[in-house]
């Protein structure tokens, strides 16, 4: 009984791993708009019966595309922490993996976008919100654990009134902001705009002087921090 379910329990992952690459598949040649259940089922040529045992709608599927992304993400992060260096190395360490993140998965990234949206998540199961959000959790978990060691190390003093969880923020928000805008940098007109990675080091570095995590960017060579774990998160991106 426990090979059979066992073997049941498999045959069901991998039909799920397959309704969501061919999910993804769609939106990558013809966009989100295109997908539908009947698509999928069509293209893997099971029943839409069979594909509703796995997810509830579409939005679900997207939420379920979406819960790999984040997983992907996390993975960066957690490959970002394997750097050995300062407090402040490592949290730039985690800007350059999200940085590669959205250079390498850029569908992916868009996903992550959109299926945060109100419209999508009131419509996605219950399960498979709560796993997000517990991925998500993970993922700020692994930035909380730098500004905490900072703190611990003495590289950081928070100001009374300022949070743990503030900082996160604005480090995603400047990190994210910046990605999504420079993505699209053929479109901005009448901005003089430096390369990427000197681009996002120089905000990092403003965002981070300003509440005096040290060493400060006149006290340390962190654009040989950026290019050293550009190289390592590469490095380790091509051997998976």
């Amino acid at each position: 009984m426990l090979n059979t379910q066992s073997r049941r329990q498999r045959e069901f992952e991998q039909r799920e791993k397959l309704f969501l690459d061919t999910a993804r598949n769609i939106i990558r040649q013809e966009g989100i708009s295109a997908l539908t259940m009947d698509k999928i089922a069509e293209q893997t040529e099971y029943a839409k019966g069979t594909v509703y045992k796995h997810f509830s709608c579409k939005e679900d599927i997207l939420c379920g595309l979406c819960l790999d992304s984040l997983g992907l993400m996390y993975e960066m992060f957690q490959q970002s922490l394997t750097w050995e260096g300062n407090s402040r190395e490592k949290i730039i360490c985690i800007g350059v993996g999200y940085q590669l993140y959205t250079q390498h998965f850029p569908e992916e990234f868009d996903l992550l976008i959109a299926a945060r949206t109100n419209n999508i998540r009131e419509k996605a199961s219950p399960e498979r919100l709560e796993r997000m959000d517990q991925v998500d959790t993970l993922v700020m978990n692994a930035i909380r654990a730098v500004i905490q060691l900072a703190i611990q190390s003495g590289d950081l003093t928070l100001k009374q009134g300022t949070r743990i969880d503030d900082l996160c923020l604005g480090l995603w928000a400047m990190s994210f902001g910046m990605l999504v805008l420079d993505s699209a940098r053929d479109l901005i007109t009448g901005l003089e705009l430096s390369e990427t990675n000197a681009l996002l080091l120089n905000q990092m570095s403003c965002l981070l002087d300003g509440y005096q995590w040290h060493p400060l960017s006149t006290e340390y060579d962190y654009h040989t921090t950026y290019k050293n774990t550009f190289q390592h998160l590469e490095k380790l991106l091509a051997k998976d």
